[in-house]
């Protein structure tokens, strides 16, 4: 997957801000390649997976996978906190519905079996508590491991200090 990730054609990340597509790299700095359907095979499998073990409240007939996007973050490069669904009426549908963000890990700070390491990076959900205040949980990237949370939860990447982390993002969405 790596491998046809830097093969790709790539773009710089962008965030959306009322239904548009920005670069901002003071919130998002990254890569986005676009892989084929056949290429992200795999990787969608895996999101379907585990997201579905993860729904509950909804059928999986009345969801729809958003993604995935395939990303990379270099030296340096970021994600502020964010959340992934979105308020904001002017936003497409889907956005506006997503009840999931599915992150799949492509590598991780072990080089063994192959794969580029990479150092920092992490990915840090902001968990609320019940006094009103939030927790930061950070979660230590495993190549192959795909993490499911709400896609309303705040939620970021820090900066990679070294390396090239590779991850694929999607979402679940309702189709009502």
């Amino acid at each position: 997957m790596i491998e046809d990730m830097v093969a790709a054609t790539t773009v710089a990340g962008g965030v959306l801000r009322q239904s548009r597509e920005a670069v901002d790299p003071r919130l998002r700095r990254c890569s986005e390649h676009s892989l084929g359907t056949g290429q992200a095979a795999t990787v969608v499998a895996a999101m379907r997976e585990v997201a579905g073990q993860a729904l509950t409240a909804h059928p999986l007939s009345e969801v729809r996978l958003d993604g995935p996007k395939f990303c990379s973050y270099s030296v340096g490069e970021h994600f502020r906190a964010h959340r992934d669904r979105s308020a904001d009426p002017l936003d497409p549908a889907a956005v506006r519905a997503r009840l999931l963000s599915i992150v799949c890990l492509l590598n991780d700070t072990d080089s063994a079996g192959g794969l580029p390491a990479f150092d920092g990076g992490a990915l840090v959900t902001h968990v609320p508590r019940g006094n009103g205040g939030v927790e930061p949980v950070n979660i230590t990237p495993v190549a192959g491991s795909v993490v499911v949370f709400k896609a309303d939860l705040l939620h970021e990447v820090r900066p990679v200090r070294s390396g090239v982390r590779y991850s694929a993002i999607g979402w679940l969405y309702s189709v009502d």
